[in-house]
């Protein structure tokens, strides 16, 4: 499973960068484009991967423990003794008729003195049976890690839902200060007509002024939507990993349709099947469960074998020459039991019931979570097409409203007013057309996030 990661890992690297260098400098870039980018570049994917790295290293820790231990010592020291004075008892004849030395107290006087040790020690320890504890730590590692990849998958979905998010809102934005533009117009020449009506006699001067306020807030409209631009290509440059400032141009996209259709039940069981954190909470779950087994495991003695070779002389080549002498071997197999720990077996074992019980709680609320979010997006996305169906309506609607209304006022026949309203009733439909195709396909973005199949 490691090998197949690290060739995921490589292909998708080089796909990335197959992509980066086909982006012509200065070009507009596109959803795939930035897409790539923000994998590349995006915080929150680069620590996800890091995760997954350290993941990696506890199943390494946790495969030590039934590897052989092998430990290696050398040692070069020097024992010094400086000239001393003493008061000692020594022997100075022996008794004739008992034969017992006869002593008598005398300083003594020994001389100063060094001594040289050298040593090389070899260790091997290795576990023989644990009753399982560390088999089972080793596949609670693995899980663990699963569950990271899993994480890690999760943090790439949403990234990339995040820029699909971000790049149709800049969208959406920039085709709103098209129709805002459009209508500044509209009002800008419709104050001029006004205007010379006005200095023939065929209007009133409140017209002029009424037509003035209408451009006035065209105007507050569209410096708006220029804000608003600004901030949404911020958002953007910064889900993809750049300053909030930098240059960003990004291509429309020729389709905004949205073709693909499911039921609740299919898009539901796709979910299930696909969405990262409902696998990563299995894995959580797997990962508690060999925990738990490990920790029991602790109640059980641990037998283990060991062996060491050592040599050590005064003379240090006769530490590495001379094999047959100068050594000593010690071998044997132990078998340890904790007696008693202050109840801390225990507790790891409880602990894990608990991580077991935790993780199962939020299994069940990513269910209960998941199916919400896909049946909200699905509803959301079939409303967004409905609005976008009746809107082709009323876009025609209003544009011919305001051609009858135009003629109507320049005959005499009709009031600003309803040429106004005619004109704020274009503009509205112009922008709700605009809305409805952007937000159907951030819907559908969010319904394909949930089922874990947005690429």
């Amino acid at each position: 499973m490691v090998k197949v990661g690290k060739a995921l890992l490589f292909v998708f690297t080089g796909l990335s960068l197959s992509v980066a260098q086909a982006q012509t400098p200065g070009a507009p870039l596109t959803l795939e484009q930035c897409v790539q980018i923000a994998l590349e570049n995006n915080a929150q994917v680069l620590i996800a991967k890091r995760r997954v790295g350290i993941a990696q290293t506890n199943v390494a820790s946790a495969r030590s423990t039934i590897l052989p231990r092998l430990n290696s010592t050398v040692s070069l020291g020097q024992f010094r003794s400086g000239p001393r004075t003493l008061q000692m008892d020594v022997p100075v004849g022996f008794d004739p008729e008992t034969g017992r030395a006869i002593f008598e107290q005398r300083e003594i006087v020994q001389e100063g003195f060094r001594r040289d040790n050298y040593s090389v020690r070899f260790s091997l320890n290795q576990t023989l049976y644990d009753f399982g504890q560390s088999i089972n730590n080793i596949k609670s590692a693995a899980a663990a890690r699963d569950a990271t990849r899993y994480t890690f998958e999760d943090t790439r979905q949403n990234i990339i839902y995040q820029v699909h998010l971000r790049y149709y809102q800049l969208l959406k934005d920039l085709r709103l200060l098209e129709v805002f533009r459009e209508a500044v117009r509209s009002s800008e020449e419709q104050l001029k007509r006004t205007q010379s009506m006005y200095e023939i006699g065929s209007v009133a001067q409140a017209d002029v002024y009424r037509a003035q306020t209408t451009l006035g807030q065209d105007r507050i409209n569209l410096l708006q939507q220029e804000f608003q631009v600004q901030n949404s290509r911020a958002a953007l440059n910064v889900i993809l990993g750049r300053d909030a400032d930098a240059p960003l141009e990004i291509a429309d996209i020729a389709d905004v349709t949205v073709t693909q259709e499911y039921t609740l039940e299919e898009a539901l069981q796709i979910a299930l099947q696909n969405n990262p954190l409902i696998h990563r909470y299995k894995a959580d779950m797997m990962a508690a469960s060999y925990g738990a087994k490990a920790a029991k495991a602790r109640y059980l003695p641990v037998i283990s074998g060991s062996l060491s070779y050592s040599r050590d002389n005064t003379d240090l080549q006769k530490v590495y020459t001379g094999f047959d002498k100068n050594y000593s071997i010690s071998f044997g197999i132990n078998m340890s039991l904790n007696l008693f720990n202050g109840f801390n077996d225990a507790a790891a074992v409880e602990r894990e019931v608990l991580n077991y019980r935790i993780a199962l709680e939020n299994l069940k609320e990513q269910e209960r979570q998941l199916r919400q979010r896909v049946q909200t997006a699905l509803q959301s996305l079939e409303m967004w097409k409905q609005i976008s169906e009746i809107n082709q309506l009323n876009l025609r609607s209003a544009e011919e409203e305001l051609r009858l209304a135009q003629e109507r006022y320049r005959v005499g026949s009709g009031t600003l007013l309803e040429l106004i309203t005619a004109q704020v009733n274009l503009t509205r439909a112009r922008a709700t057309l605009v809305q409805a195709k952007y937000d159907a396909k951030v819907a559908e973005a969010e319904l394909k996030a949930a089922m874990g199949i947005l690429k």
